[in-house]
């Protein structure tokens, strides 16, 4: 029994894509080091620091345990974590005022609190929209390009994201949105429906824009873009500052606990990459971003190594979502993308964000871990 026991262990660390948990872990304990450095300069609370590190400390064993258990099987049993992650999302449009809030400075309630423990549904929906919406190309794949199946994807997709941006949350529904496209591009549709849908997005768009459905601080957001200078317009101050902190660190940075360290609103989560800058300079921060580049590109290795269309579908849904948070929030603190309110995977401080994140790179290690066994 215990050579048994042994072996199987053996046998785990073997398939374990050793190279990916150590990028992992890499950012993760990167990421800890930003926000104490926040912590000690009294930025953020240190019990806000210590959840961090619990989360983180919680995000990498998911991601162990994940690896070790075959994606085939989390796909097919969508029916046990989609209701749960979606009951979730749909509890902050009925729940009572007890256990739906808005934090302080947010434009939507999207959390729950339940006791001490808060967290943000939205974030757990994106794993398991990944899984279920990579099941659902899978089993499509040879007819995909039928009319009725892409529109059963189709409405799959949108789903999540027009439920999300009811939610307040436009920047968590453009990261479905986002994911949607990459993983249905990768799956062979047909070049005429690509052509359709750019149509439709571009038809869509200035009728969404003046239909009222946007919110005028949301509009405000994007039309600052092209007048930050402009102090009368609040919605610029954040970046302004944020962009200011920044350029302070100039190429090494001021230091993770100086005494010359500038605050502003979000600077722990949307804007953390400035306070990379002004503590560790401009080679921290291309530090940062090599890192997160990396992990991205060891995703799509193991997205083509996959043995079948599933492996490689849930890859791209994972490397979408990264991806696309990377590119949102540097544009966001480079001012030249509005603020959405997406975080930097691994670095911006939230438990949920950072939980879901390393739940989704156990996915891919587990891609990973049973490309390389014999597919039973």
């Amino acid at each position: 029994m215990i050579r048994e026991l042994w072996e199987g262990v053996r046998r785990y660390f073997r398939r374990l894509d050793k190279g990916l948990l150590l990028l992992c872990t890499a950012a993760l304990v990167f990421g800890c080091i930003v926000l104490y450095s926040e912590a000690c300069a009294e930025f953020i609370t240190l019990k806000r620091f210590k959840v961090q590190v619990l989360c983180a400390g919680v995000g990498i064993c998911a991601l162990l345990v994940l690896s070790a258990i075959s994606y085939r099987f989390m796909a097919k049993v969508w029916f046990l974590h989609l209701p749960v992650t979606l009951g979730l999302v749909l509890l902050t449009f009925v729940g009572p005022a007890s256990i739906v809030y808005k934090p302080d400075g947010s434009d939507d309630a999207a959390w729950l609190r339940f006791g001490g423990l808060s967290l943000q549904p939205s974030e757990l929906l994106k794993f398991s929209f990944i899984l279920t919406f990579a099941l659902h190309l899978s089993r499509v794949r040879d007819e995909i390009n039928k009319p009725l199946n892409v529109l059963l994807l189709c409405i799959h997709g949108a789903l999540p994201c027009l439920l999300i941006f009811k939610q307040g949350d436009m920047g968590s529904a453009l990261v479905f949105f986002f994911i949607f496209l990459c993983m249905i591009f990768v799956s062979g549709i047909s070049y005429k429906y690509v052509f359709l849908g750019m149509g439709v997005i571009a038809a869509a768009a200035p009728l969404l824009w003046y239909s009222g459905l946007i919110p005028d601080y949301l509009k405000n957001r994007f039309l600052v873009l092209g007048d930050l200078e402009n102090a009368s317009l609040k919605e610029a101050y954040q970046q302004l500052v944020g962009r200011r902190i920044l350029g302070s660190g100039q190429i090494f940075g001021k230091g993770l606990f100086s005494d010359d360290l500038t605050y502003v609103f979000a600077l722990e989560n949307d804007l953390v990459l400035a306070h990379v800058g002004q503590t560790l300079g401009f080679v921290g921060c291309a530090a940062v971003i090599l890192l997160l580049t990396v992990i991205c590109v060891k995703i799509l290795v193991v997205a083509r190594a996959a043995k079948d269309p599933l492996g490689c579908y849930i890859c791209t849904g994972v490397f979408a979502m990264l991806l696309f948070q990377v590119i949102i929030n540097v544009g966001m603190v480079l001012c030249v993308l509005p603020v959405v309110g997406i975080t930097l995977p691994f670095f911006s401080q939230g438990g949920t964000s950072l939980v879901t994140t390393c739940l989704s790179m156990g996915l891919c290690m587990s891609v990973s871990s049973y490309s390389r066994a014999p597919r039973s």
